[in-house]
């Protein structure tokens, strides 16, 4: 193959290359204005300033420094795999176009905007893509998506384009507070797992997980809203599904509750009525029909996660709770989750702190035990 070696600036004009070098100490640059289009590879031993526009159809082999400017970059092959190592530098504006996958083999952050066309965006070797906090993100599809870690920085409201190749499943978390707050999100397919489940829950996901890093900051008051695709399973209909978390896979998932619904068990989303705590999260369908209990406490967390929430709980009530070798640890007569005192915090009977992990509780009403779970307990 050929390449072109260039010593001096792209003056306003389109230059088209099968391939292109750039040597050590070499220095070019992409003016406003300008075009260079490559249809096979491009190698950046040197310097790459780009101010106008970068269309790549081939290999992207970034050794040296590329400056993103107020330059955009197109990777746009239309053919099977397009490889694309920029060696955890940025992008200001990325478009992924024309068909296929196209394989990230190092972090790339992204400043100004990622564009989503056509083209799956695949991160090997552990890679993830960044986004800076102003970041705009346009499209997503079926055709178009990150197979793999996605993270953000910043606050307010956050889009985390996802999904496992062929399906697009989007992650969407509002109300972040916290500027320092970086979050990382990745789904992984259960392919034949069972997630283990609480008993306030009647059914799981069997389709997917998603992982929600906190790398720093807090969640506190953040709602999150998970994609609901092809989960037939669960059954119910859309109101009585919510968003479930655990903290590892073989612990038990417990709900979140809901806070809204949309769409339908083939396609739709469900918005978690908490904040998480913990680390993973699913798609469950919740018994609304009698007793529900939202089993996630974080006593220095988002206000409905400070106590256990029991709703449609009739009296006379007992509810006790034990630690996980069976210790009773809390008892109170006519549970009321509006009323201090009479109402689950993290702190035993005796108001003592007890620790983060998972708890037992049951439920008592007219002296006869009518519902049992799991509850976690996040300081």
């Amino acid at each position: 193959m050929r390449y072109i070696v260039l010593f001096i600036a792209l003056l306003p004009f389109t230059i088209m290359a099968q391939g292109f070098f750039i040597s050590n100490s070499t220095s070019v640059n992409v003016n406003a204005g300008s075009i260079l289009a490559v249809q096979g590879s491009l190698i950046n031993n040197g310097t790459l300033t780009n101010n106008g526009s970068l269309v790549m159809g081939g290999v992207w082999l970034n050794n040296g420094t590329y400056v993103p400017g107020e330059g955009r970059i197109t990777f746009n092959s239309t053919s099977g795999e397009q490889i694309i190592n920029h060696n955890a530098q940025a992008f200001s504006w990325l478009t992924i176009d024309g068909s296929g996958v196209k394989k990230f083999l190092a972090d790339i952050v992204v400043e100004r905007e990622l564009i989503l066309t056509n083209g799956i965006m695949v991160a090997e070797n552990n890679s993830k893509i960044i986004f800076d906090e102003s970041v705009v993100i346009t499209g997503g599809s079926d055709q178009s998506h990150v197979q793999g870690a996605v993270q953000h920085t910043g606050a307010g409201n956050k889009l985390f384009p996802i999904g496992n190749g062929t399906t697009y499943l989007p992650v969407q978390i509002d109300g972040i507070a916290s500027a320092g707050t970086q979050v990382r999100v990745s789904n992984t397919e259960l392919g034949g797992t069972v997630l283990p489940k609480s008993s306030s829950l009647k059914s799981i996901s069997d389709q997917r997980y998603f992982t929600v890093d906190v790398l720093s900051g807090s969640l506190q008051n953040a709602t999150v809203t998970l994609p609901v695709r092809n989960e037939n399973n669960l059954g119910g209909g859309l109101q009585s599904l919510v968003v479930a978390q655990a903290s590892a896979l073989n612990d038990p998932f417990t709900s979140l509750g809901q806070s809204n619904a949309t769409g339908s068990l083939s396609t739709g989303t469900v918005i978690s009525a908490q904040s998480p705590t913990e680390p993973l999260l699913a798609v469950a369908s919740a018994d609304n029909s009698g007793i529900v209990v939202f089993n996630a406490v974080a006593p220095n967390g988002f206000d409905l996660n400070r106590y256990m929430r029991i709703a449609n709980l009739p009296t006379p009530n007992k509810v006790l709770i034990f630690n996980r070798w069976g210790d009773k640890v809390y008892e109170v007569e006519n549970y009321d989750d509006t009323v201090s005192g009479k109402r689950f915090g993290g702190l035993d009977t005796k108001g003592n702190e007890l620790p983060s992990g998972n708890y037992f509780y049951k439920i008592e009403v007219d002296q006869k035990e009518v519902k049992t779970g799991f509850l976690s307990l996040k300081r």
